[in-house]
């Protein structure tokens, strides 16, 4: 796997490639991790490679104050390495937007969730009530699980903690996938073997869960047995990563032609509309947790770069994730059935023979 490389190294390697969300957020970002530098020193506290105990860690707080649902979901694997390496911990978590509470709801581990809003600048009495509730705790280890965040670090300092964990840490010798990122940080933290796999996205849908989505997809394909896979789709993103119609149907044609017939079904954006044109069966749910449940039942899950893949990926779909806009290699659906590749020349029969050669070898 490649070294990752930040955003003002990926602009300057390739000067053609705007950064996803704008040439002035980046230079915001790099001012304020500017400023931070120099007004907060290093945390005394922060721990380094082999620091970390492996016994008497009991009261963790993870830190990721982002209401972006893939960033969230892709904290999973960092929930579930912690409940291997600290089975009889509780963990609290620091996060933002409303999708956090049900992401999270099958860990045994959670404790309590502090919420700050998307625009917690824009309400700064809340945000300061969160940061005080947080404050009144005491934690053994606390983990800024975000390499770049300010307002991660911000929070992680302002914790009170007997250990520090800061992906930050690690240097320039960080994996290229963001899901895997706080778990080498822990791992090398343990001063443990780097060997292993990094666990897989997990919403832990419970049995009950599953049985719900099975009977969802049922109804929406208006058959009593929906045996065998389906293919879930959802035709919608955020700014450039966005495909449209066209691309879509000619996209979801070519796959057909190449992999046989399979059942589809659009999945629908919070805005409630087609973008399809209902031209396949259709389902909306506000619940992530049914949405995942759906998704897991139907089997097969294609879309373009956007939470709802991260999402998948947290299920046992099959999960294909298309790229134009973000790095495969930072965000591709996670786990070891799950494919993510650019489609920059927004070829759609291009990424339909991709998409079929992946699902050929993970269906046998």
């Amino acid at each position: 796997m490649s070294t990752a490389v930040s955003i003002d190294e990926a602009t300057r390697a390739n000067p053609t490639r705007v950064p996803l969300h704008g040439r002035m957020h980046a230079w915001r970002r790099r001012t304020i991790t500017w400023l931070l530098r120099r007004v907060m020193p290093p945390a005394r506290n922060l721990v380094r490679e082999g620091e970390l105990p492996v016994a008497g860690i009991q009261r963790v707080l993870i830190c990721r104050p982002n209401h972006r649902l893939g960033n969230t979901v892709m904290l999973t694997a960092l929930m579930s390495e912690i409940e291997s390496r600290f089975p009889g911990a509780e963990v609290d978590v620091l996060g933002s937007g409303g999708a956090t509470r049900s992401v999270y709801a099958g860990f045994d581990c959670l404790g309590e969730l502090f919420l700050l809003d998307r625009r917690a600048l824009r309400r700064p009495f809340a945000t300061i009530g969160t940061l005080r509730k947080l404050r009144a705790k005491r934690y053994d280890l606390v983990v800024d699980a975000a390499a770049g965040s300010s307002s991660g670090r911000i929070a992680a300092s302002l914790a009170r903690a007997r250990f520090q964990l800061s992906v930050d840490a690690l240097g320039s010798d960080v994996p290229t996938h963001f899901a895997a990122r706080p778990v080498r940080a822990l791992r090398r933290a343990l001063g443990v073997a780097d060997a292993t796999p990094v666990p897989n996205l997990d919403l832990r849908l419970s049995a009950a869960e599953r049985v719900a989505g099975a009977a969802a997809l049922a109804r929406v394909l208006r058959v009593p047995d929906p045996s065998g896979p389906t293919l879930a789709i959802f035709p919608n993103a955020t700014g450039r990563k966005c495909l449209d119609a066209t691309w879509w149907q000619t996209f979801v044609s070519e796959l057909l032609a190449r992999v046989g017939p399979l059942r589809i079904v659009e999945l629908v954006a919070a805005d409630g509309q087609s973008r399809i044109g209902n031209a396949y069966p259709t389902y909306f749910t506000s619940d992530p947790r049914k949405l995942a449940a759906f998704i897991d039942a139907a089997g097969i899950y294609v879309s373009a770069d956007c939470g709802v893949m991260h999402l998948a990926a947290a299920t046992s779909a099959i999960t294909i994730g298309i790229f134009g806009a973000t790095d495969p290699e930072r965000y591709a659906p996670y786990g070891p059935r799950n494919t993510g590749f650019r489609s920059d020349d927004g070829c759609p029969v291009a990424s339909a023979t991709r998409a079929a050669a992946h699902l050929r070898g993970a269906i046998r």
